[in-house]
């Protein structure tokens, strides 16, 4: 009898003991759970395209400061990334929304392309900020853009002034994107009658294609077309260096005076460092860059920092053109920032 009683002691001590262990486990897991628990930090993130040319690298540059300075004041993560073509943004793109990114500020490669990618961060109700070119027909969280038909304009204003009498331009283009059709319709819309233009072609912001296409157009001219030439409107500096390069050779083969004996001036435009020194230095021609500034990312990473902060914020913020020339050329240049 008594041994009955001790195997029935035993056996509900160890039922007791398994219920207490069982009830530990329980609870040891729960508390690893919530020290392993990963921290939910909001992101705010950046997609920039790759450095095609100065403007963009100096954009990258002002980002990367802006977005560390903005999370850190928070307590934030960030992340920066930079495609070199539509499809590799894209894809970038569809990467930060499978990382649930809170807030994205878009500078696209190209407007229409990155459109599919844009739709994929909306439909998230992911924050989206476009910067500096538009995608048709879609509205994102806010816009902060140049006022590219502005550099169109000015770019104008300032040759009807330089040539009242009007001359022959030539314009070099940047690519098929929003922001070149904008500083053409800026420009077509305000030089005088007495100008005419002739559009040498498109140099995806390229310094070496805008040299060898502006080389391509001038062997293909007459000495009379050529004579007639005063100014070059380029959409870029890296567009007006290239153009600057192929001169400055025929300079040294001492055809130059010959082939171009009115041109006087060269306008470019976007923040290019170099072109800023060449400004400065220039004794030849009359340089002068119409641009917004590349430091305006900060504007729209602050954007997107007030949508995360549910802030007031401008929907639509477009900022104005600046003249760089050599009354005030010093201002601008910035040892900071090197370029390739």
């Amino acid at each position: 009898m008594k041994n009955a009683v001790k195997k029935r002691r035993r056996v509900l001590l160890y039922w007791i003991l398994a219920l207490v262990l069982s009830l530990c486990g329980v609870l040891t897991g729960c508390s690893h759970e919530d020290v392993n628990e990963k921290e939910d930090r909001t992101t705010i993130a950046v997609s920039t395209i790759g450095p095609t040319h100065g403007w963009a690298t100096a954009v990258l540059h002002y980002a990367e400061n802006k977005l560390k300075e903005v999370a850190e004041s928070h307590g934030w993560d960030y992340i920066c990334v930079e495609g070199n073509d539509s499809y590799e943004q894209s894809q970038q793109v569809i990467d930060l929304v499978e990382q649930q990114v809170d807030c994205l500020i878009l500078l696209p490669m190209d407007g229409a392309s990155l459109k599919t990618a844009a739709v994929t961060v909306q439909n998230a109700d992911i924050p989206l900020i476009i910067f500096d070119r538009e995608i048709p027909e879609f509205a994102p969280t806010a816009t902060v853009k140049g006022d590219n038909r502005g550099i169109g304009v000015e770019t104008a204003r300032y040759f009807n002034n330089y040539f009242p009498k009007g001359t022959t331009v030539l314009e070099l283009m940047g690519d098929t994107s929003t922001v070149p059709f904008l500083r053409t319709d800026g420009f077509d819309n305000t030089i005088n009658s007495n100008f005419r233009k002739i559009q040498v072609g498109y140099t995806e912001w390229q310094r070496d294609i805008a040299r060898k296409l502006f080389a391509d157009w001038v062997k293909q001219q007459d000495k009379e077309t050529l004579a007639s030439v005063g100014a070059i409107y380029t959409h870029d500096d890296e567009i007006a260096l290239g153009v600057l390069d192929e001169l400055d050779m025929y300079e040294e083969e001492g055809t130059l005076d010959e082939m171009f004996p009115n041109l006087e001036v060269i306008a470019g435009s976007s923040n290019s460092q170099e072109m800023y020194q060449r400004i400065k230095e220039e004794d030849r021609y009359v340089l002068f860059s119409m641009t917004y500034l590349p430091q305006m990312i900060e504007k729209a990473i602050k954007i997107g920092e007030s949508v995360l902060c549910k802030e007031n914020y401008e929907e639509m913020l477009v900022i104005p053109t600046t003249k760089v020339d050599k009354s005030n050329v010093d201002q601008y240049l910035d040892t900071s920032l090197t370029e390739n």
